[in-house]
């Protein structure tokens, strides 16, 4: 009787656990399978095209449920003990290789000179000299590759502590967010021709067809996502912003989607070095692990949520407040210094401003799995 009581509570217990655990509508993304994997599993295409009319279409890419750290995280320090006992133990094992060595050759030596003859060595002795001598080398190997390694660790962690400690505050504290549903994300920003062939304007500073459409409020860019989800009877928004930096960095914990350096941004964006101050053809540079293009640098995007303090809870789909007076952009613009275009970077504006430095890309929601 009581243990079937004491089952019982079991149970409960952990039905009352399992509620409180917010349940995923897809699988989590792994972090490792392409997005054409991912997209196989869960029997969703890996690719949308909205088609606008007049022969213009915009596409966009799969994005996963997955968990991910949102924010700029202090890193950890390096630790230095496990790298000590690894150069302790190539030390060891070289002065080992070698005393052995050294030993060898001083009994030869001092027997050629008590025989007062030439030294001669045995297959056996020079055999045993040889192996002193390879262990010789590889603890002297180990412990040259295991002080550069410590001395990389230390440079790699400076870095990091320089880049958290120029970050914004409102960057940190970094959490987690888990992401329990998928959905479609627009593969490059909105460009002009599809900005005017669904609202018949073109407000842009910067003109030309291919180039991502700017100086829109974050107003007109809802005005365009619900001109779009009429056309297409598609639910069209903007992104969160936690929607938006889990989709740019796909898997990443580097500054940008390419890595930590300047050059690592010069591949992936339009930025102030590189752009000559106006915006380029969407597209053009090199796409992250989600086939995302321009998540850094040419404009600036709109998302949905009003601006605030990163709490350090750990958050679930992470809508946002419902009020506030400043509206999120992310991803740094065509005029902006590399430190302003990482994937944590949080741009904020009135909701009215228009720019000649600021776009956005629209997001389709998924179907829920049948």
């Amino acid at each position: 009787m009581y243990r079937a009581l004491a089952f019982l509570i079991l149970a409960c217990a952990l039905a009352c656990g399992a509620e409180a655990q917010p349940q995923a509508a897809f699988p989590l993304w792994d972090g490792h399978e392409s997005i054409e994997q991912y997209a196989k599993r869960v029997k969703l295409p890996a690719t949308t095209t909205l088609e606008l009319g007049g022969g213009v279409t915009l596409e966009l890419v799969l994005i996963p449920a997955g968990k991910f750290i949102m924010g700029t995280a202090e890193p950890k320090p390096v630790d230095e003990e496990s790298f000590r006992k690894k150069i302790v133990a190539g030390q060891a094992v070289f002065a080992a290789g070698v005393g052995v060595l050294l030993v060898l050759i001083g009994t030869v030596i001092i027997r050629a000179i008590r025989q007062r003859r030439r030294p001669q060595y045995s297959l056996a002795r020079f055999m045993v000299m040889v192996v002193a001598a390879g262990v010789g080398v590889l603890g002297g190997m180990h412990w040259w590759f295991s002080t550069r390694a410590l001395a990389q660790a230390q440079a790699e962690y400076n870095a990091a502590l320089a880049r958290y400690r120029s970050s914004d505050d409102s960057e940190k504290p970094a959490h987690q967010v888990t992401l329990t549903t998928l959905f479609c994300l627009g593969k490059n920003e909105v460009t002009q021709e599809q900005y005017q062939q669904v609202t018949g304007t073109n407000p842009s500073h910067f003109k030309g067809a291919n180039l991502p459409v700017e100086t829109v409020s974050w107003y007109d860019a809802q005005g365009f996502c619900k001109k779009v989800s009429e056309k297409t009877g598609q639910t069209v928004r903007l992104p969160t912003e936690a929607e938006w930096e889990f989709a740019c960095r796909a898997g990443t914990t580097t500054a940008y989607y390419t890595g930590d350096a300047g050059a690592d941004l010069g591949r992936a964006a339009w930025y102030g070095a590189n752009s000559g101050r106006k915006t380029h053809a969407v597209g053009k540079k090199e796409a992250n692990a989600f086939g995302l293009h321009d998540m850094h640098g040419n404009v600036f995007e709109w998302c949905q949520d009003w601006f605030e303090a990163y709490k350090p809870e750990a958050a679930v789909d992470r809508p946002g407040p419902t009020d506030g007076r400043l509206r999120v952009s992310r991803g740094g613009s065509w005029f902006i210094i590399p430190g302003s275009c990482r994937s944590a970077i949080r741009g904020r504006c009135y909701p009215t401003c228009r720019s000649g430095f600021i776009g956005f890309r629209v997001v389709v929601v998924a179907p829920r799995n049948p």
